[in-house]
């Protein structure tokens, strides 16, 4: 057999690029593989269990170690500049406007957790980069893994061959911590609950209720019939109608409903003549044919308010569209729903609003912010005045910005290479710090300025998910070797320290937020799962509560979480 294993052996360690790309491709296989109904480990964690085990089964007992810094400084820095972009409006807005309660969670929570890292590091006797792993692995933040390794490096009076032990000890600690750290996270959130006797649909409704929140739109999959959006055209015959305003009649409908209930006047065809700037003062007079336009369930039955419904060449005619807009308008940002569209968006329906990816609940009292995607449907002129309004069109379109993305990167790596001296010792952001505050301030800045710096949804994914799971691949090759060794020294300390730093902050933040805060439970959760950055966590609280209340408290807290436990991970290895 060894005549076999030895030559094949020796061609992967000539050809390390098979053992990347096999490394990813066993992860992401790994990932997809489901424990019970819902849990995975992820694309992440896999492929470093993956790439960890390539490493000890090939690099073992072999003096010559696998080069892949420039690899890994490439992928880490697009994966890194890709979150900054990402977060960056909601981070920077978020210090700026309301919601002060979500960044003092956020805040509170990284500090403990940090206060936490440091004192398990000396009960359980782990060295930098153990201690740089599990805040990784057990609060989810991968990028750790970048900025610790960073710090190492430039940790001064070390040897090389204690160097690369390091490094190994945090991706080690990273896997081993990382499985509890998500799902241990999800099932302490259901004690929680349990706990404290807190009924999670019912905290949701309430807060539901103070927005006025409606059902949320179907998919472009999947939809009820009555949920569509459809113009229908009428002939004015009776004479309740006839005489009244536009205004009168689309407000007949509301019936003192949500946004769900709302129709439009779009279109009159009088004799010959076609008006198409309808005006909510104009009188409908009897004969005219109208372009009412709405959800199917409320415009059904129009026939026996207004007149008979026609087919008329108006229909055929109209052009509808589907358009996101992005919110950038300074005026408009802090407002509720209720307040914008008062005035604006007339003949325009609100399918869905997101904010960093993730729908909101609608409701009148919903306050948006600069950077929400508000996701509109109607005639196509309406939508169009409606983008003019709001801030910019999000068409689709699949050109990165790469200028935009190549200084992001300089200029963040030269940010990194900076050091201060404090008390004679070095610190640095590290290239990972250094390219995350670039993305930060990129990603806001296009919030200011969206006709410039636009990456596609699609390249983020590219960035964030392939850039990180690269980086984690060459890392778990690396860590390989040394990967048996280090579970035997420390591998129960490890996943104990992990468990107590996955617990901690959580529990501690969770008492915070419910006795000094006064948060509602699902909104403190939702803030929780942010600065802990588990979006699989807040997925479990949507899922618990019946709701998309927990992202309103999940987004602000996301953002802070990315920066601070992404520099926690340079910190901690000069702090030990």
């Amino acid at each position: 057999m060894s005549g076999i294993l030895n030559p094949l052996f020796g061609f992967l360690r000539d050809n390390p690029s098979i053992l990347l790309f096999g490394a990813l491709a066993g992860g992401y296989a790994l990932g997809k593989v489901k424990f019970g109904k819902t849990f995975s480990l992820g694309s992440t964690t896999s492929v470093l269990l993956v790439a960890i085990v390539l490493g000890a089964v090939i690099f073992r007992h072999q003096e010559k170690s696998l080069e892949l810094g420039l690899i890994k400084t490439v992928s880490f820095g697009f994966f890194i500049f890709a979150i900054g972009y990402k977060v960056g409006p909601d981070f920077i807005g978020g210090l700026k406007r309301g919601g002060a309660k979500y960044v003092t969670v956020a805040v509170f929570f990284c500090l403990v957790a940090l206060g936490a890292a440091l004192a398990l590091a000396k009960i359980f006797g782990l060295d930098q980069g153990y201690a740089g792993g599990i805040v990784g692995g057990a609060l989810t933040q991968s990028s750790v893994i970048g900025t610790a390794d960073g710090a190492i490096m430039h940790m001064q009076g070390i040897a090389p061959t204690s160097e690369l032990n390091l490094e190994s000890n945090v991706a080690v600690a990273y896997a081993v911590t990382y499985v509890f750290g998500t799902a241990g996270l999800i099932i302490l959130l259901k004690v929680l609950g349990k706990a404290w006797k807190i009924d999670l649909p019912a905290a949701a409704r309430k807060v539901e209720a103070e927005l006025g929140s409606s059902s949320a739109a179907d998919s472009t999959e999947a939809f009820h019939w009555s949920n569509l959006i459809v113009p229908r055209a009428y002939r004015v015959e009776e004479d309740a109608v006839t005489g009244k305003t536009v205004q009168e009649i689309e407000d007949s409908f509301q019936k003192n409903q949500y946004h769900s209930a709302y129709v439009s006047i779009d279109t009159i065809k009088r004799g010959n003549k076609v008006i198409a700037e309808v005006s909510g003062d104009m009188t409908l007079e009897k004969g005219d044919i109208i372009i009412l336009t709405g959800r199917r369930a409320e415009i059904f039955r129009a026939w026996e308010t207004i007149g008979p419904e026609v087919d008329d060449d108006l229909i055929r005619e109209i052009i509808g569209e589907i358009l996101p807009i992005c919110l950038t308008n300074r005026e408009l940002s802090g407002q509720s729903f209720d307040q914008i569209f008062k005035h604006l968006g007339h003949g325009c329906y609100v399918r869905s609003i997101t904010r960093q990816g993730h729908e909101l609940p609608l409701g009148p009292k919903l306050i948006l912010y600069r950077g929400d995607v508000i996701n509109v449907i109607g005639d196509r002129p309406d939508v169009e005045k409606l983008a003019g309004n709001l801030g910019y069109p999000e068409r689709k379109s699949q050109v990165t910005d790469l200028v935009m993305v190549g200084i992001g990167l300089i200029l963040g790596t030269l940010l990194g290479l900076v050091a201060v001296s404090v008390g004679g010792v070095p610190i640095t952001l590290g290239v990972g710090g250094g390219v995350l505050v670039s993305g930060l301030f990129f990603g806001w800045l296009r919030s200011l300025r969206p006709t410039w710096g636009y990456i596609p949804t699609p390249t983020i994914w590219i960035f964030t998910d392939l850039g990180l799971n690269f980086f984690i691949a060459c890392v778990g090759i690396a860590a390989g070797p040394k990967a048996l060794d280090a579970l035997e020294q420390a591998g129960i300390n490890i996943f104990l320290a992990g468990v107590c730093l996955t617990s901690i902050p959580h529990v501690l933040t969770w008492i915070f937020g419910l006795y000094f805060l006064k948060l509602n439970p699902v909104l403190l959760m939702g803030a929780m799962t942010g600065a802990g950055t588990c979006t699989a966590a807040m997925n479990s609280v949507k899922e618990d509560s019946g709701s998309t209340v927990p992202v309103i408290g999940y987004t602000v807290p996301y953002a802070i979480g990315n920066v601070l436990l992404t520099v926690w991970g340079a910190l901690i290895v000069n702090l030990i």
